[in-house]
């Protein structure tokens, strides 16, 4: 089966459709899960919607990026689907009291390791090569993408006593995935920016607030008598 090159065609727009609905509706249960109690039964609804329409954009997005030839956008859906997954996964191994890396641990973020190497070596030789373009947003985010992939496998590997708190993993994860969604809609809809504000701009207005969170939450996540209504998940199965 050839497919259509032609961004007017059918098969096309129909996965474009998909992908902004996805977007939409994962914008909107990312902000809720934001804004609202950690723990509690909305925050935890929200949570899962937005993980499950975050599947969709990465799975829409990657045969649009190739169908265009953008490998940049490739990347970064690559990357956000990254974040996703570790942020929802430190709640899977949590809830399975699991205590030493899986099968699922190593497979997720060793890839982002492989994806965030490939996109540092081709944004590093799109540098050297000129014109530069993108090549810094590429090559922080792939960056980034390898720095937490590395850290969240060694922490597996750490006697639980030594692990540290899972509420702070989760929330940088998917502070990160958030961030991603955000550039991608930001990168899209506000062309008149230019193209490192886009893609940059989101980063630094919200890794300071990611910090923040973290300080906030996982003190109160750490306290002995702390309880929280996040049962066991079915879909974790």
């Amino acid at each position: 089966m050839v497919i259509d090159p032609s961004v007017d065609s059918p098969a096309f727009l129909a996965l474009l459709g998909v992908h902004i609905l996805a977007g939409l509706v994962a914008l909107g249960a990312g902000l809720v899960a934001i804004t609202t109690t950690k723990g509690g039964r909305r925050h935890n609804a929200a949570g899962r919607l937005y993980v499950l329409t975050m599947v969709g954009v990465v799975v829409t997005a990657v045969p649009l990026a190739i169908w265009v030839g953008n490998w940049f956008l490739l990347a970064i859906a690559v990357f956000s689907g990254y974040l996703v997954f570790g942020g929802y996964r430190v709640i899977q191994r949590r809830r399975a009291g699991l205590t030493d890396p899986t099968v699922r641990d190593y497979a997720g973020h060793g890839t982002m390791l492989a994806a965030g190497a490939t996109m540092i070596a081709g944004g590093g030789w799109q540098l050297l090569r000129g014109p530069v373009g993108l090549a810094p947003a590429l090559v922080v985010f792939g960056a980034i993408g390898c720095s937490l992939a590395a850290v969240a496998l060694r922490e597996t590997r750490q006697p639980p006593a030594e692990q540290p708190p899972w509420v702070g993993t989760h929330i940088t994860f998917m502070g990160g995935g958030y961030i991603a969604t955000v550039t991608a809609t930001v990168t899209v809809n506000l062309t008149m920016l230019p193209p490192l504000v886009r893609w940059l701009g989101p980063t630094a207005v919200g890794v300071p607030l990611i910090v923040y969170a973290t300080r906030t939450y996982v003190p109160r996540f750490s306290r002995p008598d702390r309880t929280d209504d996040s049962g066991p998940d079915p879909t974790d199965q």
